[in-house]
C-alpha cells in the first residue's frame, strides 16, 4: 500500500510503515484515512513507523501520528534519524502517550 503527495511518500510493506520526504501540510485528511487503513490492514500486533528518511513533519503531522497510535490497539516502534534534529527532539516525546505500547529505536 502506498500513499504518496508532492514530496512525500508513504509506503506499507508487512507490518512497516515507511515515511519519506517533506510532510509539511495543513491539513492531513488524506493522510488520517491512509494511516486508518493500514491499522486495519496490518494484522501483526507490531507496527513499526519508520520515520528515518522524514526529513520534515510539522505538528500537524505529529497530531495526525499520536491520533492513529492513540486510536490503534497495536504496539509501535518509532525508527527515528538521530542525524535529523526534529526527530531526535520531538518523536521521543510520544513514546509519553502510550509508555506501555509505543518505543523507539534509533
Amino acid at each position: 500500500m502506498t500513499y504518496s503527495e508532492a514530496g512525500f511518500q508513504i509506503v506499507l510493506t508487512g507490518n512497516v510503515v515507511e515515511f519519506s520526504g517533506k510532510l509539511e501540510k495543513s491539513s492531513y485528511e488524506k493522510v488520517d484515512e491512509f494511516l486508518r487503513n493500514i491499522d486495519q490492514t496490518v494484522s501483526a500486533p507490531m507496527c513499526i513507523l519508520d520515520l528515518r528518511q522524514l526529513l520534515f513533519l510539522n505538528s500537524s503531522g505529529i497530531r495526525s501520528l499520536a491520533t492513529f497510535m492513540l486510536g490503534s490497539p497495536k504496539q509501535f516502534e518509532l525508527r527515528i534519524n538521530p542525524e535529523i534534529t526534529w526527530q531526535k527532539e520531538s518523536i521521543p516525546t510520544l513514546t509519553y502517550l502510550k509508555p506501555n505500547a509505543i518505543c523507539l529505536a534509533a
